[in-house]
């Protein structure tokens, strides 16, 4: 396994595949793991592009990914107040906005 050239300022690295059992793997080196802050065992979405290019992504769970959000979303509600609340207003249509 050795660097190769940057593309686009993304490191690219030349691996070997390996025989793992009855599948293949391919090492990720450790520079990589930390950068991407991935540990052994964390999932990984394989892609294979339309010009037969592999695409490795971390998967991200929705659940956990919007946890921060949800959190403050669920702050802003808890300051809404039943006197400042207002009924919904028709603002009308224009153009071609879905209903």
């Amino acid at each position: 396994m050795h660097q190769s050239n940057e593309r686009c300022g993304i490191a690219m690295i030349t691996a070997t595949l390996s025989k793992w059992g009855n599948s293949s793997a391919i090492r990720i080196p450790n520079q990589l793991l930390k950068r991407l802050d991935l540990e052994v065992g964390a999932e990984i979405e394989i892609w294979m592009t339309a010009d037969n290019e592999l695409l490795l992504r971390p998967k991200t769970k929705p659940e956990e990914s919007n946890e921060e959000l949800r959190n403050h979303l669920k702050t802003l509600l808890s300051k809404v107040k039943q006197d400042t609340r207002h009924e919904e207003i028709d603002f009308g249509t224009e153009g071609n906005e879905l209903l």
